[in-house]
């Protein structure tokens, strides 16, 4: 804008200097014209003094020559001397009407040129008397005549003197003209050096300020030619473009970036082709509308439509325009047009995520209601802690449970010290500098003495928390747990007896174990002598009876054996350690390498993970689970069984009904043996279950219960997936 201004200006400028020149040379001229005027009237004023001079000279020569004549014919009474007389006589006449035109302007003169006319005129009367007089009267004997002749004399004196004055009074006026012509004439050439000077001047600052408004017409074209550059560039960047609309001529021309708004390349259409015809067809009367009331001189701001781009894609645009008329009286409408799909789209967006703003902030509201309503349910309030003001803020709640009215007072660390129990000042004291110094506190368990002086036992929580801003504050909680503090002592106070009474209960399996066994074994001890002594001399029924106690005291011995591994292994050992499954494996491959051999069982594995758990019980459950295969495979089927395991995500098993991202090593054991009917795959898994009868397969119905309880100690789980004589597949899912 500073550019144009200047631009505007500069034509305005050079005609007010051009008009202040012209002025000067004007004044200049007239005072040079009057001096030279003055020069030439005192010049003429000047010739006029001479003039008047040289005639009132030539007037007292004829005069003279008047008196010298009349005296010639006075003495010699020769008539000769009469007209020489008469000649002079009328020289002196027309030198009064001469002088009389010369000394019109000069009523002292003419008054004296009066008076000398006067004299010269009574002079004459005597010299005429005597010239028409007697020749022969004898002038030297004649009185009158003498005393005519005298006073003739006495009057040329008179007239003398009366020229004298006169030609004195010319001569003051010679001296004054001629200094004022002097004046006039030293003035002259500084009036002309002044002129030229002045001329000089104003051709110098015409010159330099013509050759300044060159440099600055340079510079503004320079100017001018970065800025249609930066317009050029401005228009590609803010996405808009201009047009002007002659309508004298009903021509519209448009701007570069205006083809690229709709993808067509600049100045691209052809005759007669115009914008409006991108328009969609929707949006033409409306536009129409605007454009007819720009033509009447209305002000609009903006108005709207949308374009078919030449990719398809509908643009939106936002058009303003205005009528112009220029000083030849020629309208045109000049008009910008942007496109705004961006700002439209984002403006769409904006609106969405204004809804949801609504919602968020309804559900929000909703949701500081219902911390309101969880923090007196849960008994605990909540505050934080400004770093840079050392301010507290508490929940309303907070001021609950120290017995307060909701924000009664200023929070504090010392108006919370007022509360803290006497013995756990110190606990508090140390978290606060703590939390100034690391910005970190841990838990703490402390005891307030509410107003009403009931002490209640409270649980803090606090972590430093950093805004968007990089603000940093403490968020803590603190919580009410009087009534879990006394659940715990309770708790503490049970767990102990319970730990008692699992003592007791683990030495009375303990002697059980050894109760039950010691009897067991002597019967056995008995049925082994008896088999080897006494069994030729029984009956063949009492052989029968000896053989069925002997298998009832073996099926004894190895369910009091399940039943001792089942109880340890129901006492879950929290004590989890890396534990190698491979070394688990082959430990539980050497224990069952004899009934392997025995079944020609053939068992394919490949390598396992570590994982953290309990090794003995690792081992006992492939034990199990191998065990379980080898004893259920097909009649004269050698058994096959496979190890495999992958790692999945829980959220991916369906089985699992896990919405999460937790992982799970998952290993499967897979056999080709009888299998069973999947309805019963849940049920297999419970203690003292068989599917079989006792006869055809041994077993007590412990061993699968026992690896879901093995599973369940590590935090897993445990499926079998079968169908009758298809194989079985037990799933194991064991934690990452």
């Amino acid at each position: 804008m500073p550019f144009r201004e200047k631009k505007f200006k500069s034509p305005i400028f050079h005609k007010i200097i051009f008009t202040i020149s012209l002025f000067i040379l004007l004044f200049i001229g007239a005072i040079s014209f009057r001096h030279v005027n003055n020069t030439s009237n005192s010049f003429k004023l000047l010739m006029h003094s001479y003039e008047v001079n040289l005639k009132l000279e030539h007037l007292f020569s004829y005069i003279k020559d008047s008196e010298n004549s009349m005296r010639g014919y006075l003495i010699s009474r020769d008539t000769i001397y009469l007209a020489p007389y008469r000649a002079a006589t009328k020289n002196v006449n027309e030198s009064f009407v001469t002088l009389k035109e010369l000394t019109s302007d000069n009523q002292k003169q003419q008054k004296n040129l009066a008076e000398l006319f006067k004299i010269v005129n009574k002079r004459n009367e005597y010299i005429s008397a005597y010239t028409t007089s007697n020749r022969e009267v004898d002038f030297n004997k004649n009185q009158n005549f003498k005393k005519d002749f005298r006073e003739s004399s006495k009057l040329l004196v008179h007239i003398r003197t009366k020229l004298n004055e006169m030609v004195a009074l010319e001569n003051s006026y010679l001296n004054d003209r001629n200094s004022q012509y002097n004046s006039h004439i030293f003035l002259t050439p500084i009036f002309t050096l002044s002129i030229l000077f002045v001329t000089l001047l104003l051709l110098i600052f015409a010159y330099y300020q013509t050759t300044k408004d060159v440099e600055k017409l340079q510079l503004a074209n320079l100017k001018l030619s970065k800025s249609q550059f930066l317009s050029l560039q401005a228009e590609i960047l803010s996405h808009f473009g201009t047009w002007e609309w002659n309508l004298v001529e009903d021509e519209i021309k448009y701007s570069d970036n205006l083809f690229r708004i709709i993808g067509l390349e600049p100045q691209s259409f052809k005759e007669g082709e115009r914008f409006s015809e991108y328009v969609l067809e929707e949006d033409k009367e409306e536009t129409k509308k605007k454009i007819a009331r720009i033509l009447k001189g209305e002000e609009l701001t903006y108005y709207y439509f949308r374009v078919k781009h030449s990719s398809g894609e509908i643009r939106h645009l936002r058009a303003s325009g205005k009528l112009f008329t220029d000083t030849l009286g020629n309208k045109m409408v000049l008009g910008v047009t942007e496109d705004i799909t961006i700002e439209h789209n984002k403006s769409e967006l904006l609106k969405s995520n204004y809804k949801d703003l609504i919602e968020v902030n309804n559900e929000l509201r909703i949701f500081d209601e219902s911390s309101r309503q969880a923090e007196i349910l849960g008994q605990y309030g909540s505050w934080v802690l400004n770093y840079e003001t050392l301010k507290f803020n508490y929940s309303d709640n907070k001021f609950r449970l120290l017995g307060c009215e909701p924000q009664s007072f200023n929070p504090s660390i010392e108006k919370l010290l007022e509360f803290v129990h006497p013995e756990d000042k110190d606990i508090v004291t140390k978290s606060n500098l703590l939390a100034l110094s690391t910005k970190e506190i841990p838990t703490m368990n402390y005891r307030i003495i509410r107003t009403d002086g009931i002490i209640r036992h409270f649980k803090t929580i606090a972590k430093t928390f950093t805004d968007f801003s990089g603000k940093q504050t403490m968020i803590g909680t603190t919580q009410d747990v009087t009534e879990d503090y006394n659940k715990s002592e309770q708790l503490r106070e049970r767990n102990k007896d319970l730990e008692q009474k699992i003592n007791e209960l683990n030495e009375f399996n303990h002697v059980a174990s050894h109760d039950l066994q010691e009897p067991l074994r002597k019967i056995q001890t008995f049925i082994s002598r008896l088999n080897d002594k006494e069994k030729e001399h029984l009956t063949e029924f009492g052989q029968e009876y000896l053989t069925r106690i002997e298998k009832a005291t073996n099926r004894m011995r190895i369910l009091i054996n399940d039943l001792l591994q089942y109880s340890r292994t129901n006492r879950a050992d929290k004590n989890l350690v890396k534990t190698d499954l491979n070394e688990a494996l082959q430990n539980s491959l050497f224990e069952l390498s004899q009934i392997i051999e025995d079944k020609k069982a053939f068992i394919e594995y490949t390598s396992l993970p570590i994982i953290k758990g309990v090794s003995f019980q690792i081992q006992q459950l492939f034990s199990n689970l191998l065990s379980n295969s080898i004893k259920y495979a097909q009649e004269n089927v050698p058994p096959r069984i496979t190890i495999e395991y992958e790692e999945i995500i829980a959220k991916n098993e369906p089985i699992l009904k896990e919405k999460t991202n937790k992982k799970y090593y998952k290993i499967n054991f897979t056999d080709n043996g009888i299998g069973f009917e999947q309805q019963h795959a849940e049920r297999i898994f419970l203690l003292f279950n068989r599917l079989h009868g006792k006869t055809e397969y041994y077993g007590t119905g412990v061993g699968l219960a026992i690896c879901k309880k093995i599973v369940e100690n590590h935090n897993g789980y445990i499926f079998a997936f079968s169908k009758p004589n298809m194989g079985s597949t037990f799933s194991v899912y064991i934690p990452v």
